[in-house]
């Protein structure tokens, strides 16, 4: 695994090393986004990313509603309906909620795994995984290996 430690995310996040998967940082606004994608040629193709806006700190009280609130700004993105169920999890430093989304991208049916937490106190984080439509079970290792050792960086 290769240890990426990104100030403007305020995380460490892991990703594959073999093979090694291709990274890029993006900032939008207030928001700052780590993208991992799959090389070419890779079956199934790809991606993970992880998404902060710094200045977004919730209340544990307010988790839930706001993870309730990116599923359906996700499912607003790929023109979908949001799903109906979340349940919580925690991964490395973060607790939270996961679901998953069935949408369609380019005409392909994709699956997303999205994730949104955080640690009392610090900013959340919005994790998603995408690739072909019923293929997460292959990237089930490549998400545990990376989303289990997402670390704040103070």
């Amino acid at each position: 695994m290769i240890i990426h430690r990104l100030p403007e995310l305020n995380l460490e996040i892991w990703t594959e090393q073999d093979p090694e998967w291709e990274t890029h940082l993006s900032d939008v606004g207030d928001a700052f986004t780590f993208v991992a994608e799959t090389p070419a040629l890779t079956y199934p193709p790809a991606y993970m990313s992880w998404t902060v806006m710094p200045h977004l700190k919730l209340r544990e009280t307010e988790l839930e509603a706001a993870a309730r609130g990116v599923l359906h700004q996700i499912a607003a993105n790929y023109r979908t309906q949001p799903p109906k169920e979340i349940r919580q999890r925690s991964f490395g430093d973060l607790t939270g909620y996961e679901a998953i989304l069935h949408a369609k991208s380019d005409k392909m049916p994709i699956d997303v795994l999205i994730f949104c937490g955080h640690r009392e106190g610090r900013p959340a984080v919005v994790m998603q995984a995408v690739t072909l439509r019923d293929k997460l079970p292959h990237l089930s290792e490549h998400i545990r290996r990376s989303w289990t050792n997402v670390r704040y960086l103070d």
